[in-house]
């Protein structure tokens, strides 16, 4: 109760912040300067995936935790391996983006990204 009591003060919050970010950071309670090093706000710049990874770990430590898609591993795909942008498909700041689903029907096999 209380977990979501938090998730929904920040999602209220987050209503009137153009900068908001996914309900999964919200839960681990990351801040803006978790990712963004500049010391003023106005100075943000945007990140890349070597941001993500220092939180989630390697490409290669992310493809492995699909393997069970066998061949169906959109982090490790027989398109782009596992050099994949995670900014590709994944957007901290508005919607995320399924790109596999521009050329496959992935509802199957993937869950919604978030």
């Amino acid at each position: 109760m209380q977990k979501l009591l938090m998730i929904l003060i920040l999602s209220i919050f987050a209503l009137g912040n153009e900068f908001s970010i996914k309900p999964h950071h919200v839960d681990v309670k990351l801040k803006c300067t978790d990712c963004h090093k500049e010391a003023n706000e106005k100075d943000y710049k945007a990140l890349d995936s070597n941001s993500c990874l220092s939180c989630h770990g390697s490409k290669e430590k992310l493809a492995k935790r699909l393997d069970f898609l066998k061949g169906k591993n959109p982090h490790n795909s027989i398109h782009d391996n596992a050099n994949l942008n995670c900014y590709t498909c994944h957007n901290e700041h508005k919607p995320s983006f399924n790109m596999c689903n521009t050329c496959h029907n992935t509802k199957t096999w993937m869950r919604e990204i978030k």
